[in-house]
């Protein structure tokens, strides 16, 4: 015999079917709507912005839980219109099916308010401007209670006390009140941020805690960017606008770097709407791929503009969420939106507002975009001999103490740099270097973008000076970059450079490696690794990347093998690749602790100049920081 269980809801054999009392139906709609005290606030400041105002204070007393009120400066309701609001279904939003698919406003249902006073203590004072006098209602668990006439300027205020106090159920499941404050504030910059037309208040337990005034210029922006997003934000963005067909992207797309272990820093609007969308956020980590570890977020606010009839808004219950008619065109138009931004990323790192990035990194100069593209396994001296260009002036040479081979005076004045190649020129003969040849300190450019290298420090970072002060350099991270670009070009023209082994490195696998390495052999022999079967469960790696050349073999082709294994074939083609060619690079750079002469680090600094995202490492973290001399006089107290 089964037991009992005596959770299990009661049977309802023979209970008649009976309507439900208007109560009731609002507090079960509450449930939809209001899921905690910001659930409150969202309704509120969305009708009171849907009334036209530009200016709305917010107060709330134990995370929402004892009070919340909000006062605005719309157009008001006279007290017919502030009575049928408290019904439920009723709104000035819609009239027909046709205005139920095309929506221009942020709250249609018409359920907000009844709801809301359906499980609270609830007052709502109105006047329009043609009046002189407003109207107060007062209810109590969504029963009418009070009726009367209020002295109160033009426009709406809202009083909800002791929310859910009719629902002990519901109250028990709000958090604490500082958790549940940080949630209406959150709401209230998401809020600000969509509507730079309107001012926005908040007090907490009857402190200032946010201040947000009109404003669409420059300065009013700014401010609710570092409101939402933090000062140093404002210094990493890039402004972004597109316009392809019915879409329009506009917004604003933070520096890889100033990335974040969740997505919560991600604010999508659509119609001016804020909404949670997997599809667009799905497109925005696409674009992000190449410059992200997968772990981290990017920072960014991102709006989208659509007809209203092409995309529902009535699919959740707090209208979060949207679904778009033409889900794959706005999905690539939103990734390529975002990819054509960053791409004029250049060389951009983070920065702070007195630090300034390194003149001339925001993107390739126009002077060096004729120059031959520099391979990537330069610093020469890490894998094979240094192979220098000839100069194409003469004169004395410098003293060895000015080695500082880069920048060279072209015919007519023009400066261009250098480019440091590991390909030999017909002049020469394997296996012995050319020396550089020394120019007159007159010759060399004194202030490229990067700088000249100082020294290094630890065995892995670069100092560097600049004319406007000092960049730190991580040497590793930086050429990580430089061979992942190059990989990534080579791959995509077919031209990797192979290098055989002469003596061929040979890996006894376990039976489960074995047969994965099997098969995948094509896919590694596509990537320049060439690898035979060499008896039971062994195997020959013969040929490699030249510019991996000098790492452990073995390490290469597991870490490969585990990458392929882990992408699967569920992950597309570019996604596989990118992931494989950055493992590669990863092997192929200069490591953490190498020593590095005075022309290699100049060699590592020129090609960052010259490499596209060379600002951050495939992984997202930064390459350089540059410090300005105002910072550095400000630390030593010269400012």
């Amino acid at each position: 015999m089964l037991p009992t269980d005596s959770s299990a809801p009661a049977p309802v054999r023979g209970r008649p079917i009976q309507r439900l009392s208007a109560i009731l139906a609002n507090q079960i709609a509450a449930g939809e709507v209001v899921e905690r005290p910001a659930s409150v606030v969202k309704e509120l400041v969305e009708n009171s912005l849907d009334a036209g105002a530009n200016r709305m204070e917010v107060w709330i007393e134990q995370g929402g839980k004892r009070l919340i009120r909000v006062v605005d400066n719309g157009h008001g309701m006279e007290e017919a219109q502030a009575r049928l609001a408290l019904e439920r279904h009723a709104t000035s939003k819609i009239a027909s099916l046709e205005d139920l698919f095309c929506i221009r406003t942020l709250g249609f249902r018409g359920e907000a308010l009844p709801s809301i006073a359906s499980v609270a203590h609830f007052e709502l004072e109105s006047r329009i401007a043609e009046q002189v006098d407003g109207v107060r209602l007062v209810l109590r668990g969504g029963t009418l209670e009070q009726e009367s006439r209020i002295v109160m300027p033009p426009g709406t205020r809202i009083t909800v006390r002791n929310l859910f106090f009719n629902t002990p159920a519901r109250l028990k499941f709000m958090s604490a009140d500082n958790t549940e404050a940080q949630h209406v504030t959150e709401l209230m910059q998401r809020l600000a941020l969509a509507h730079p037309e309107s001012g926005f208040k908040l007090w907490l337990n009857g402190r200032e805690n946010l201040d947000i005034r009109a404003g669409t210029g420059e300065h009013g922006v700014g401010q609710r960017l570092a409101t939402v997003f933090g000062d140093d934000f404002v210094s990493n963005c890039l402004e972004l606008t597109s316009q392809q067909e019915h879409v329009a992207i506009s917004g604003w797309v933070g520096l890889p770097t100033l990335s974040r272990s969740n997505a919560r820093s991600i604010h999508l609007y659509v119609n001016g709407r804020w909404v949670r969308d997997k599809m667009i956020l799905a497109a925005i980590r696409e674009a992000y791929r190449d410059l992200l570890a997968h772990n981290r977020y990017p920072v960014l606010a991102l709006f989208i503009q659509v007809p209203p009839e092409t995309v529902d808004v009535n699919v959740h219950p707090a209208k979060q969420e949207v679904r778009f008619h033409q889900q794959n065109f706005v999905y690539s138009t939103v990734r390529r939106a975002v990819e054509a931004a960053l791409a004029t990323l250049g060389r951009r790192t983070y920065q702070t507002a007195e630090s300034p990035v390194a003149p001339g990194l925001d993107r390739v100069d126009p002077a060096w975009a004729d120059a031959d593209p520099l391979l990537a396994n330069l610093p020469p001296a890490v894998s094979q001999p240094v192979h220098w260009d000839r100069p194409r002036s003469t004169g004395a040479s410098t003293p060895s103490g000015n080695r500082s081979g880069g920048y060279k005076v072209a015919e007519g004045g023009d400066w261009q740099p250098s480019l440091f190649r590991a390909a030999m020129t017909g002049e020469e003969r394997p296996g012995e270097p050319v020396a550089p040849e020394l120019l007159p300190p007159s010759t060399y450019l004194p202030d490229p973008p990067l700088g000249r290298a100082l020294a290094q420090v630890h065995g892995t970072y670069i100092l560097a000076q600049t004319a406007t002060g000092i960049v730190w350099v991580d040497q590793h991270a930086a050429h990580e970059r430089i061979v992942y670009e190059t990989l990534k070009r080579a791959y995509a023209e077919k031209s990797l450079a192979r290098q055989r082994l002469l003596l061929p490195e040979v890996l006894q696998l376990s039976q489960t490696e074995a047969e994965q390495l099997t098969s995948h052999l094509s896919e590694l022999a596509e990537l320049g690794v060439m690898v035979e079967p060499f008896g039971k469960q062994a195997f020959a790696v013969r040929e490699i990347p030249n510019m991996l050349a000098g790492g452990s073999v073995r390490e290469l082709v597991m870490d490969l093998l585990n990458d392929l294994e882990k992408q699967g074939e569920s992950s597309g083609v570019a996604a596989r690749m990118e992931q494989i060619l950055s493992t590669m690079a990863c092997h192929g750079s200069v490591r953490a602790r190498k020593k590095l002469s005075q022309e290699e680090m100049d060699a590592l600094l020129r090609q960052m100049e010259t490499t596209n995202f060379s600002g951050q490492c495939s992984h997202g973290r930064p390459t350089y920081c540059a410090v300005s001399l105002a910072e550095l006089e400000k630390l030593f107290g010269r400012r």
